[in-house]
């Protein structure tokens, strides 16, 4: 019986579809050409996937070196100069002057909100009380102090 001729190398007909010696690098079979249109026009972003955003180089404050570090180029960083004479200028800022601010004292914790005790106990109490576990009303003293004292007193 004579061996057809796509057999003729071959095992099966199917291993000839496969064609092991066209792969690429990571092992995926290779059918032919896959680019598509001229390799030296620029690439736009309408020739990519879905997930594609090629961008348009508006927020580069710097760049990628050859290993990969993003070296700043400060020239290009948006500075905001304050006026010398602020209190006689005509701007406005955007929250009041007269707003009072919101301290929090850690009484007990020796490294304040970095205190692993703090994370530690807030863990348990979402544990034990749920998602609103804290009854402290901010209101009644008007946001301006809070006390987070710890329990080991």
């Amino acid at each position: 019986m004579k061996a057809s001729t796509n057999l003729l190398f071959q095992s099966t007909s199917a291993a000839s579809l496969r064609r092991p010696w066209q792969t690429f690098r990571d092992g995926q079979i290779w059918y032919g050409l896959t680019t598509r249109g001229s390799k030296r026009h620029p690439l736009t972003s309408k020739q990519g996937n879905k997930h594609y955003y090629k961008g348009t180089r508006s927020s580069g404050y710097g760049k990628l070196n050859k290993s990969g570090i993003y070296i700043m180029d400060w020239s290009k960083v948006r500075t905001y100069v304050v006026p010398p004479d602020l209190q006689n200028t005509e701007l406005k800022a955007l929250v009041s002057p007269n707003v009072p601010q919101i301290y929090q004292k850690y009484v007990g914790y020796s490294d304040g909100p970095k205190s692993t005790e703090l994370a530690w106990q807030n863990v348990v109490d979402f544990v034990e009380h749920g998602e609103n576990y804290d009854d402290r009303d901010l209101e009644k003293n008007d946001y301006l102090e809070e006390y987070i004292n710890s329990s080991k007193q």
